[in-house]
């Protein structure tokens, strides 16, 4: 008597059977278990992290697209440092964002090797509007404490397309011969923007304008910046915040330093001058 005629016949004759026929064991080609929790669907791949810039909220009407790059020097910064740090970052801007064929030191260079008078008027044009930008803003550093600039990309002042915003507020102001060397300030910004690598991420932007404000106590006599005092900060836009800051265990905030904290002695000054993007 084979095996499965001797498990019928002691069904046969007991109250409590022993094998149910009902359930077979599996067949070797049968499909894998069904995972009841996912109702037979295989689970959800594991999307990549995005970019930085992009890992903040989507952009949509009455939203912003936010992202911070905090940048850690060893010590105290001059204020000529700081403006030095400014104007790297708008040339930085500028070239990064498509807005000039070359970078800014390589401008007046190709001016003088430029074959056709529209190309070299551009050039021309662009580095005499940066350079009295720069000179200007030099001046702005040396009256007042500058907690904030601003780099707007695109637009207008109330909707730019871009916000490049340079945070200063927690960066201790020291005297020139205290202060770090601004080249060593200079080689530590670039190094964090080139490790975080926000500007690469984005997309290509068509020739725009730039317009450029400063923060700064309304008392300072700033002259060549015309004060904004109805400049409100965009939040319709792309807005990357380039936070300076001093380590605390190295330097101590100055008392200048901490005086910008009441907001109603400080305004916005707006350059008079718009940096025009160009192709070469």
């Amino acid at each position: 008597m084979t095996l499965f005629q001797q498990v019928h016949a002691a069904n046969m004759l007991s109250d409590d059977p022993v094998v149910d026929f009902h359930v077979l064991p599996p067949a070797p080609d049968a499909p894998a278990e069904v995972n009841l929790q996912t109702h037979g669907r295989s689970p959800p791949q594991q999307t990549p992290p995005l970019p930085r810039w992009r890992r903040s909220e989507p952009v949509c009407p009455g939203k912003r697209s936010e992202a911070e790059v905090s940048v850690l020097f060893a010590g105290p910064v001059s204020r000529d440092g700081c403006c030095r740090l400014v104007c790297e970052i708008v040339k930085h801007v500028l070239y990064q964002r498509q807005q000039m064929p070359l970078p800014y030191e390589q401008l007046p260079f190709f001016t003088r090797r430029a074959n056709e008078a529209s190309d070299r008027k551009k050039y021309q044009r662009a580095l005499s509007d940066l350079d009295e930008v720069f000179q200007n803003l030099e001046a702005v550093f040396g009256l007042t404490v500058v907690p904030r600039v601003h780099i707007l990309l695109g637009g207008s002042v109330v909707r730019p397309k871009e916000l490049y915003e340079v945070n200063m507020e927690r960066v201790a102001l020291g005297h020139r011969e205290k202060s770090l060397e601004t080249l060593s300030c200079i080689r530590k910004l670039f190094h964090t923007l080139f490790v975080e690598d926000v500007l690469n991420e984005l997309r290509s932007l068509p020739l725009m304008n730039m317009l450029l404000l400063v923060e700064g106590h309304r008392d300072s006599g700033i002259q060549w910046f015309r004060p904004k005092l109805n400049y409100r900060v965009p939040e319709r836009c792309k807005k990357l915040v380039i936070s300076l800051s001093c380590s605390p265990g190295s330097c101590s905030p100055t008392g200048e330093q901490t005086n910008h904290s009441d907001s109603s002695d400080y305004i916005w000054f707006q350059a008079p001058i718009i940096i025009k993007g160009f192709y070469a």
